[in-house]
């Protein structure tokens, strides 16, 4: 091809035939100039297609993430809402003297508070997007903006679910150090919500027996003050955990279907 247009201005030059030189010469720049232009537009095609296998990808990975959260989100509003269940039946207890609910179910009311739950976020496709510089690919800039905003306020969430341990080891241990801890049995962990497999640390409890005969009246332990102060301490945490709970769930669910709906 080249060869062929060279024969052409050797022509056109050997004929001394300026103008029509001048033509060619003209209509071969511009030839050149429109295969240039055709080549940086397949080329820009070919880098907006790479981009959008990499956006696609990203999203893919994100949905993974949102979905783990959705699932851990469920497993804290359980967790939480019976918790305030049981912080509601003690403190109804506490306030009616003439029920009574004795002393195994006291002791089953009571083991759930002890655990707390772990704040977890999966947020490993948006880390490592963000640490390679993926998000300069990505034309979802309002999505990306987002996720940024979901990821930061999981650190309210992590730090209620901290206020709540700290306030049992605070408040809610010193007043049951002096309830016999043998009075635990194979039911005491029925109501107990973990992630973790806790029953078996009951069966051992139970299986190891108690010759030493310690009555203690558990009503002193439920109406004492101090018990009433930290029922309603903790109910108020716990409460102010489901409701950000149920924010986050809120926001989730959005985000996932401007997610599913991006294109």
């Amino acid at each position: 091809m080249i060869k062929f247009f060279r024969n052409i201005r050797k022509t056109l030059i050997m004929e001394n035939k300026t103008t029509n030189y001048l033509k060619y010469a003209i209509g071969e720049i511009v030839l050149v100039v429109i295969g240039i232009l055709i080549a940086l537009q397949i080329n820009n095609w070919n880098e907006q297609r790479k981009a959008k296998i990499i956006e696609n990808n990203f999203f893919e990975d994100v949905l993974q993430d949102l979905k783990k959260d959705q699932q851990r989100l469920s497993y804290y509003e359980l967790f939480h809402t019976k918790r305030a269940t049981y912080l509601d039946t003690l403190l109804t207890y506490l306030r009616n003297p003439q029920k009574t609910m004795g002393i195994d179910k006291f002791q089953q009311y009571v083991e759930p508070l002890y655990y707390s739950a772990n704040a977890t976020s999966y947020s490993t496709a948006f880390e490592s997007a963000k640490a390679t510089g993926t998000f300069n690919n990505i034309e979802a800039k309002d999505l990306i903006k987002e996720l940024s905003q979901y990821y930061s306020d999981f650190a309210q969430l992590e730090n209620n679910f901290t206020s709540i341990s700290r306030y049992v080891e605070a408040k809610f241990e010193p007043i049951m150090y002096s309830f016999p801890e043998g009075k635990m049995n194979e039911e005491t962990g029925n109501l107990v919500i973990n992630e973790e497999n806790v029953q078996a640390f009951y069966d051992k409890i139970a299986s190891i027996k108690d010759n030493r005969n310690i009555t203690i009246d558990y009503e002193i332990i439920l109406r004492t003050p101090r018990m009433e102060n930290y029922l309603i301490g903790d109910m108020g945490r716990t409460f102010n955990a489901i409701g950000k709970i149920k924010s986050r769930q809120e926001k989730l669910k959005a985000l996932i279907q401007k997610i599913k709906q991006r294109d």
